[in-house]
């Protein structure tokens, strides 16, 4: 009999939603501050064609996985995910017609980046990509929801509501890129490598990149009483973009812990259903 492949625990169900949100009440700065926002900002632009790749290749290799768990679970993330890059398009469209007017050309940017790995890379590196991709939006999401104070402040509006359920849904279906990954290649030692040597440069230039462009459209970091703040935003969450790869490398690693199991407990309240 196959062992089951799946690490996500049986109670914790992947649950595709389609909710609406009212966007109509968002600040130009709709975190605690600038800092916080145009990051934010910054890494929307990026999901669309992220989401759409890691779809991609789910559905490209899918039928190798022998997991039935697993295989629903795969099914699952890509109808969320479908729904993730929807939203986040809308988002930058909204970002572009507010005056920053360079959000499509760092898309297409992107897109022709992936487009160009993607054509190179060998299949057992194309399977990394997906668990790649939920290293960091996993890292993120977590952050996001433990330390609210730090992103929102006493802030509340559409987008926040917007992202706390992203956020959660990335937490629910955090493990299914790495199981899908080692259910087809059991050799860690290749993600691993292919985020020190690619990913976690690539994410840390874009994502920074493009919030120094946002904070340049609100003329923010042209005053010198901003550079400290801004310099500390930087200090404070650069730790959550280099998240150790080294720990897909231990035996014994799990991606879901007591500790997630207990966040995303205490959170799920506010996931919508529809």
């Amino acid at each position: 009999m196959t062992p089951p492949q799946s690490t996500t625990p049986d109670h914790i169900v992947i649950e595709p939603r389609r909710p609406r949100f009212d966007f109509s009440d968002t600040p130009r700065h709709w975190l605690r501050d600038p800092y916080t926002s145009q990051f934010m900002n910054a890494l929307s632009v990026f999901i669309p064609f992220s989401e759409r790749t890691v779809i991609e290749i789910l559905r490209k290799y899918r039928d190798r996985v022998s997991d039935p768990k697993l295989r629903a679970e795969i099914e699952a993330l890509i109808r969320q995910e479908g729904s993730h890059a929807l939203l986040h398009r809308q988002t930058n469209q909204v970002l572009a017609r507010c005056g920053y007017r360079a959000v499509p050309a760092f898309e297409r940017l992107q897109k022709a980046f992936f487009q160009q790995v993607r054509r190179c890379a060998p299949e057992t590196f194309e399977i990394t990509i997906p668990a790649a991709f939920e290293h960091f939006t996993a890292a993120i999401a977590k952050d996001f929801l433990r330390e609210r104070d730090f992103w929102a402040g006493g802030k509340s509006n559409g987008a926040l509501e917007f992202a706390t359920w992203h956020a959660l849904e990335e937490v629910e279906h955090q493990a299914v890129c790495l199981d899908f990954y080692l259910a087809l290649r059991p050799t860690p030692w290749v993600l691993t490598l292919s985020l020190l040597l690619l990913w976690m440069p690539a994410t840390v230039v874009s994502i920074y990149g493009v919030q120094l462009y946002l904070l340049h459209k609100d003329r923010l970091l042209y005053r010198p009483r901003n550079w400290w703040p801004y310099l500390r935003f930087v200090g404070r969450t650069l730790p959550m973009l280099l998240d150790s790869a080294w720990k897909y490398l231990k035996t014994d690693y799990r991606t879901w812990g007591a500790d997630d199991e207990d966040l995303y407990k205490r959170q799920k309240q506010n996931l919508p259903r529809v």
